[in-house]
């Protein structure tokens, strides 16, 4: 399978959580070819400084899920910003902003996925409203906190 993550999922394979399980035999699984958006790298840093200031994880845990990413990232597929990308976000945004409330990092990861993916791509993600969004236009997702 060809499997686009957005950080919220990604996020579980560095931080044992809802969802840790099956994310990681997904990443795991040597067949799945793994795309990232270039976005991840900062929004991950950014929400493991987020659970570390909310005392959900200890600085050794933070030190060690930083690391882990920066080992493990070099095998994913990364798919880098462009001014194209940030022009199919604001696609995004003006199309399912409204109604959807997408937000802005969001729509960057859509961006990103609607100008790289075929339709054999699926969406990994744990952002409920972002997953349909994704569902709206026609991709099939994977939610790995979905019961």
């Amino acid at each position: 399978m060809i499997l686009f993550f957005d950080t919220s999922a990604l996020v579980k394979f560095f931080h044992n959580e809802e969802g840790t399980e099956a994310v990681t035999e997904l990443l795991n699984f040597q067949e799945n070819e793994i795309w990232v958006s270039e976005l991840v790298r900062l929004e991950f840093v950014s929400a493991l400084h987020r659970r570390f200031r909310n005392r959900e994880i200890d600085e050794n845990s933070l030190n060690e899920a930083i690391e882990g990413f920066d080992a493990e990232i070099t095998r994913f597929n990364m798919e880098p910003l462009s001014q194209v990308v940030v022009s199919e976000a604001e696609d995004m945004l003006i199309r399912y902003g409204k109604k959807h409330g997408i937000r802005t990092l969001d729509a960057l990861h859509l961006g990103c996925f609607s100008l790289i993916s075929e339709s054999d791509w699926l969406f990994v993600s744990t952002d409920e409203n972002l997953c349909k969004v994704v569902e709206l236009m026609g991709t099939k997702v994977i939610n790995p906190v979905r019961k």
